[in-house]
């Protein structure tokens, strides 16, 4: 195990996500097994409410060249609050992990970015991309082509056929099936299971309250000027 391998990992945030990385850590933190040979460091916070300033006094006397973070919030307003303590901590100079869990399948040249989960039971084809700062649910397909954005939210059991393309901070709902060659853009929400065969544009959603699309126009629930 390289010395990059062996640095502490410090866990922070809050959520599902978050307690399913602390409770499998001895897996995480050696997936061949035995006692693991890494240290976690579980950074707790009680909500997300002031990330920036949370996120910022926990780091305060952590060495960037001693540990790695790994940013673990769920989905909570188009990922807004993960994209802002991830922001933070690489913006004080710390670099983050992404997290595997080893009974996700993996084909050997998908490209995953920094701070991603893939969920336990996860599938993962031939060809994938997958932005910065995305998390993948347990049991989750992705076939191959499948090209992710950063700071997207995939829910346990969900499915994304062949050459479908997420932009950034979309959300897919749990047991929510994208047909193969769907597009979404960037903001979109489908949050109602079932199947889904059609495209669609920026700021789109489907959910409990709106079963057909409607969509978000100008500026409404987006950072100005932010295309992360």
């Amino acid at each position: 195990m390289s010395g990059e391998e062996n640095k502490q990992l410090v866990l922070i945030g809050c959520g599902s996500i978050f307690e399913t990385v602390r409770a499998a850590w001895p897996r995480l933190g050696n997936p061949l097994g035995g006692i693991p040979q890494r240290e976690l460091h579980v950074v707790a916070l009680p909500n997300t409410d002031n990330i920036h300033a949370d996120v910022t006094a926990q780091l305060a006397g952590l060495s960037g060249a001693d540990v790695r973070i790994f940013v673990a919030i769920d989905c909570l307003a188009l990922n807004y609050a993960r994209l802002d303590a991830h922001a933070c901590v690489r913006l004080q100079g710390f670099k983050c992990e992404t997290l595997i869990h080893p009974d996700a399948m993996v084909e050997p040249d998908v490209k995953i970015g920094e701070n991603c989960w893939i969920g336990a039971g996860t599938i993962i084809g031939a060809g994938v991309r997958i932005g910065n700062n995305t998390f993948i649910g347990a049991g989750a397909r992705i076939d191959a082509g499948v090209q992710i954005a950063n700071n997207v939210w995939i829910g346990p059991g969900a499915a994304l056929g062949h050459n479908v393309r997420l932009g950034a901070h979309c959300l897919i709902g749990a047991d929510v099936k994208v047909a193969a060659g769907v597009t979404l853009g960037r903001h979109c929400v489908i949050d109602v299971p079932g199947g889904y065969s059609e495209s669609l544009p920026d700021g789109s959603f489907i959910d409990p309250l709106f079963v057909l699309p409607v969509r978000i126009f100008g500026n409404a629930g987006i950072p100005n000027g932010r295309e992360i």
